[in-house]
């Protein structure tokens, strides 16, 4: 019988920004091996220290193309995984990948665990380090719908990262106003009406309605930050060769994301004006596998809004407004078209909320 897993590589990312008072946790001695009792479980090892924490949040991510990307979340795994972990040695995780992956093998595959001390146990796709082709690709509706402060297009280099595989929930929010005492944001009621009748935002809906200052707040508070420009952009639309125009591809599909025309249930249906928990248009994710990169919420990004090197129209708000990525679940006709390229760029007053404004965490 051929193993679903010929060789299980580990691989140790523990790479993201704490606030300074807390010390980063560390993982070492990762070890990953299928089982030879034909059951293609695999064990996991690791060992996980904390000089200021007693118990952690530990996250394991899997790629199949040799470490480049991590875009699988193993669901069929036990042990000493997910929140509340104590620091120690022999840690062992079992993953099920016969479950998880059934009918794949390969010797490509690689696994990523890494850990927390924050109270966030959110998702993370971790990102490698290189170059990618920012700004508008000239192709398609990015040709069509490009916009100045979109050129030109630029070789940007970034160094390794991980950025969240989802918007920033309720849930995840709510648990920093508990911890932190921060007041609710606009539009937190959990019945809304926008106009097109009421909906109830679940924990797994986006939270909206924040300001910068609300989402920076958050991932100085989950260790992390909130992802810049380039890092959003790269993780929407790089394929390793080429940047889609859309998170999914070239071609625009009303259906691959949340808008006013789409008719997945999960946003309202047709012309309904809400949001959708996150995910819900889990077919359609960017090349790095994550998320709503496109509809649902647009994003705030950490960049002042000014225009990129070398541009024919040169411009700095630097101090007034900060950039926003995406398009959002009211957009119709050529809004939605022109709004969910990866390369459309807007911006705001970063003291304002609205009800189409969400975020993301970065690390």
């Amino acid at each position: 019988m051929k193993r679903i897993l010929a060789v299980m590589a580990a691989l140790v990312l523990v790479c993201f920004a704490l606030p300074a008072w807390a010390a980063a946790p560390v993982v070492s001695n990762v070890t990953a091996s299928q089982r030879t009792d034909g059951s293609k479980k695999v064990d996991i090892y690791y060992n996980v220290s904390d000089p200021d924490t007693a118990t952690l949040t530990i996250s394991v991510m899997v790629s199949n193309n040799g470490g480049s990307s991590y875009t699988i979340t193993p669901s069929s795994i036990s042990g000493d995984v997910g929140s509340n972990v104590p620091r120690g040695t022999g840690k062992h995780i079992v993953w099920n990948a016969g479950t998880d992956l059934p009918g794949a093998y390969g010797t490509n595959y690689k696994v990523a665990v890494t850990a927390s001390d924050s109270a966030y146990s959110g998702q993370m796709i971790s990102i490698p380090a290189g170059d990618f082709q920012m700004g508008n690709s000239g192709i398609g509706n990015d040709a069509a719908y490009g916009r100045s402060n979109e050129l030109p297009q630029h070789t940007v280099t970034l160094a390794a990262y991980s950025i969240g595989k989802y918007e920033v929930t309720r849930g995840e929010y709510r648990a920093f106003m508990t911890a932190t005492g921060r007041a609710a944001p606009a539009y937190w009621d959990a019945v809304q009406n926008w106009g097109t009748g009421s909906f109830t935002q679940t924990d797994d809906h986006p939270v909206v309605g924040v300001t910068y200052y609300d989402a920076e707040a958050f991932c100085n508070w989950a260790g992390g930050h909130l992802p810049t420009e380039a890092q959003w952009e790269r993780a929407a639309r790089w394929t390793g060769s080429h940047p889609n125009v859309y998170p999914w591809g070239d071609v625009w599909d009303w259906e691959k994301c949340n808008n006013y025309y789409d008719h997945n249930p999960a946003g309202g249906g047709y012309w309904k004006n809400q949001t959708a928990p996150v995910g819900s248009y889990s077919s359609y994710g960017s090349p790095s596998g994550c998320q709503d990169m496109a509809g649902n919420v647009r994003e705030w990004c950490q960049d002042w809004y000014k225009s990129y090197p070398g541009s024919s129209s040169p411009f700095d708000y630097t101090n007034s407004y900060r950039v926003l990525r995406g398009s959002r679940w009211l957009d119709s006709g050529s809004s939605a078209v022109s709004y969910s390229r990866c390369a459309f760029r807007t911006y705001q007053s970063p003291g304002n909320c609205y009800y189409v404004d969400g975020f993301r965490l970065a690390r």
